[in-house]
This record gives structure tokens, C-alpha cells and sequence, in this order.
């Protein structure tokens, strides 16, 4: 078995920990592959590769790209992180996500709740997102735990709710294969659709997040064999957010040899 963690977030996202922290906790707790891969940004890299040097951790660049279907998010592998045709997309995306939380914040403003962007937005060092505004409404009390903030106010039905203005899955995708990289759907079991994999599939998707931080030894077989019936890669990753996100616990999932192995043959083919 090897321990690998090939989904993990930062402040530059949705994260509460610096990349170097994320680093230190990944090499605590004997990851010997790790990749960050925040939300539609890839600017926490540097920093988290200058503290990987001598760490005896591998730290690799990659991408979490949300989708507007559903909770379907495309994580990216093995990418061109300095590629301009990336990077221009992954501020367009951002630029619609703060968009979004504007329109969140004045939804918000009508039910009583004053939230300012600025407070909102000092929560992260690039991109933006509900967590961001469930932090806001944390610290003013209103709730508890971004969770709460969720149930209450963030999701379809609640009272701060607007629809994702995130890219299709098919354009991540693309996109991601176009910087050089490949795919993999992260965390399977917020898919509603699952035979919507087999179309991605036919796209250009490559991998199913088998092994993750809340599947059971039962969830592992059934997307183990999905992945298998669709041709599809097993990834694995805790989804890690650190300290107060509610997804902080330590880092690492063992996968097999066999499927580490396949992960890096594919691996070493990108550029």
C-alpha cells in the first residue's frame, strides 16, 4: 500500500491552512505523494513546492474545478500550472464566483443578515466561494459552523442560495486536458447521475475519487467497480480544508500498489 493524498485545499482557496502547513501535516503524517489542488486557482503551488524541498514529500500541482452539474467537481492532474490559456480561464471562473457571492450577500442583506464583500472576501487569497461566506456569518455569530451556514442559508431552497455559474463538467474536462493534465471526479457519492460518468468517459475523463477520506470498505468496492467498468483510474484523496472547515481530518488514504503504480505511468505521459 502506498499513502498518497491527491486532494487537498488551501487559503488560496476554500482552505484555512497555509500550503506549507498543508505540507508539514501531509509529511506528519507519512503521505509520500501529495498534490494541492485548490478551487480554480493554482497560485499556492509555489509555496507549497518551496516547503516540500527536503520534506521527503512529493508535492505535485493540481486543480479542483466545480461544475455546474449538480456537486460534480473535476479534479486535474499532471497539468501545465503556468499555462496562460489556464490561467486566463481559471480568473474567468473566479471572476463569476465572486459574482456569485455579491448576489449571495445582497439575497442575505434582505433577510437582515448585513455581510460586507470585503469581510467575505479577506477569508481567502484567491478564489471565493460559499465557505467564505459561511466563515463571514460565523464570525458574526449568525452560526456556528460553515456546515450550519450551509443547512440554513447556502444551499438550493435556503434563504442566500443562487444558482452555480460554474463551467460544465465537459469544459473542465477540456480544459484540463489542454493544459496537459488529466481527470478525475472527485468524491463520487455527490454525483447524483452516475451513469453520467460513462459520457464523461467518451469526453476525455480519466479517473473516480475511489479512495476517500469518508468512503467505507463497501464504497470503495462499488466505485472500484465502476471505475473498472467505465475504464477509468482510481484516485484517492482526503479532501482536506484544515482547522474549522469541518474537513480537517489527517491527511492520507493507502491506496494499492497496483493503482499508485497506474496513477504515476499515467502521470509521467502529461506535459
Amino acid at each position: 500500500m502506498k499513502k498518497v493524498d491527491l486532494h487537498t485545499h488551501s487559503r488560496y482557496s476554500d482552505g484555512t491552512s497555509a500550503p506549507e502547513e498543508v505540507v508539514a501535516r501531509a509529511k506528519a503524517a507519512r503521505v509520500e505523494l501529495l498534490f494541492l489542488t485548490d478551487h480554480d486557482t493554482v497560485a499556492g503551488f509555489p509555496e507549497a513546492a518551496a516547503a516540500a524541498a527536503g520534506s521527503g514529500v512529493e508535492v505535485r500541482c493540481g486543480i479542483e474545478i466545480n461544475s455546474i452539474e449538480g456537486s460534480t467537481h473535476i479534479l486535474g492532474y499532471g497539468i501545465r500550472w503556468k499555462d496562460s490559456g489556464l490561467l486566463a480561464r481559471l480568473s474567468e471562473f473566479r471572476e463569476r464566483r465572486a459574482k456569485r457571492v455579491r448576489l449571495i450577500i445582497e439575497k442575505l442583506a434582505k433577510k437582515g443578515i448585513s455581510l460586507s464583500f470585503d469581510d467575505v472576501a479577506s477569508g481567502t487569497r484567491e478564489t471565493l466561494g460559499r465557505p467564505h461566506v459561511a466563515d463571514a456569518l460565523r464570525r458574526q455569530g449568525v452560526v456556528k459552523s460553515r456546515q450550519e451556514a450551509f443547512d440554513r442559508f447556502l444551499t438550493p431552497g435556503k434563504p442566500g442560495y443562487v444558482e452555480s455559474m460554474d463551467p460544465t463538467a465537459e469544459e473542465a474536462i477540456t480544459l484540463i486536458r489542454d493544459a496537459g493534465g488529466f481527470c478525475s471526479v472527485a468524491h463520487p457519492d455527490t454525483v447524483c447521475d452516475k451513469a453520467r460518468l460513462e459520457d464523461w468517459a467518451k469526453k476525455g475523463l480519466e479517473g473516480l475519487e475511489v479512495y476517500y477520506s469518508t468512503h467505507t470498505p463497501s464504497d470503495i468496492i462499488r466505485y472500484a467497480g465502476l471505475a473498472e467498468r467505465f475504464g477509468l483510474l482510481a484516485t484517492g484523496g482526503t479532501d482536506y480544508h484544515g482547522p474549522g472547515s469541518g474537513r480537517d481530518k489527517a491527511l492520507g488514504v493507502s491506496v494499492p500498489d497496483e493503482v499508485f503504480g497506474a496513477f504515476m505511468e499515467r502521470l509521467a505521459k502529461c506535459g
